[in-house]
């Protein structure tokens, strides 16, 4: 397992390692300074954490491309001046595509939160934040069908700017993450791996961005979530079984099921679904599985796959029990060659 400075990611679910590496294919970063790669970048850029993700995915995939549309000082929220919606990046990163899409923003956005805001006020921002990522993850669903991963905002601390780490961690992250599930795409949780406070050679001297040091850390950060990104859902029957991990949430068809977030999920009707999975007990981050299509539903449970039953093994079962049935639960008397049956 990869090594973070002082930070191990072996808490980690240990499913993710059994399966193949996630194939990234076209990479957007999107994101404020951070991604930038502000007060460290040169040209040609080899110091950002797009440039080292880069190496690192062509490791495994040497067609592999990724694209830094990352722009200082940007935020999440529409009704903002500094918005990225409003960003000369938007649009490319929008055209680009992507097979994969990274979003780091927020870190700004805690800019708003000031000690003169009333209750409200500072409800208001949560609401923007969460409603914007929500949008800015179903804009990048237009040109194509990415996997999106959102990152919660790393350590900050810089008072001079009012980029406040208190901020970052009881409204913007929150608002970020309501985002995640809401939508149900990955969530990197960076902050609790990414900080001054455990590593300060990976931050300039603001306290807010990345040394080179620290780009390429966070780029690894980044990348092995990167790789966990195979998890899937398997069923027995009509219950859904989600990879092992430390809190789970349901979707249908993308949408969230409200009030679903056992390990299992019995199903009741035909559709899509998937889990995100919390896979650390000791941060936010979540993957998301692949969708299962599930195609029919029975609360009865299979007595054979297909084509493993035959006509004399049918004619025994028929002595033990009366009642068999076919997928769709009607009763059998006679199975037919490939025919799965299921019985009570």
């Amino acid at each position: 397992m990869r090594k973070f400075g002082k930070i191990f990611l072996a808490a980690v679910v240990s499913v993710a390692a059994s399966v193949s590496a996630f194939a990234a294919g076209k990479v957007a970063c999107v994101g404020n300074s951070i991604t930038y790669g502000y007060g460290i970048v040169s040209w040609p850029d080899n110091t950002s954490y797009p440039h080292h993700l880069q190496e690192m995915l062509r490791g495994d995939a040497p067609g592999d491309t990724v694209e830094n549309f990352g722009v200082s000082s940007l935020t999440v929220r529409k009704d903002d001046q500094a918005s990225y919606w409003k960003g000369y990046r938007f649009a490319p990163a929008i055209e680009f595509a992507a097979d994969t899409v990274i979003i780091e923003l927020g870190t700004n956005d805690s800019k708003a939160y000031t000690t003169w805001n009333s209750p409200a006020q500072n409800a208001a921002v949560d609401s923007a934040i969460t409603a914007d990522f929500e949008a800015l993850i179903d804009t990048f669903q237009v040109k194509s069908k990415p996997h999106v991963f959102i990152c919660l905002a790393p350590y900050v601390n810089n008072v001079e700017w009012n980029i406040l780490d208190t901020a970052v961690v009881n409204r913007v992250n929150p608002a970020i993450l309501r985002a995640g599930l809401e939508k149900g795409v990955n969530v990197i949780d960076l902050h609790s791996r990414f900080s001054a406070l455990e590593n300060p050679s990976w931050y300039l001297e603001d306290m807010v961005h990345p040394s080179v040091e620290g780009a390429k850390h966070l780029a690894e950060i980044v990348y092995a979530h990167l790789q966990m990104d195979t998890l899937r859902v398997t069923q027995d029957g009509s219950k859904l079984v989600a990879p092992k991990g430390f809190g789970f949430q349901w979707y249908k068809d993308g949408r969230l099921l409200d009030g679903d977030t056992l390990e299992t999920l019995t199903v009741s009707s035909v559709g899509k679904y998937k889990v995100s999975v919390k896979i650390d007990e000791k941060s936010l981050s979540r993957i998301v599985t692949a969708p299962l299509d599930v195609q029919e539903t029975t609360g009865l449970k299979p007595n054979a796959h297909a084509g493993e039953m035959r006509e004399k093994s049918f004619a025994n079962s028929l002595r033990q029990s009366k009642q068999h049935f076919d997928a769709r639960g009607r009763a059998l008397e006679k199975q037919r060659k490939y025919q799965k049956i299921y019985s009570k």
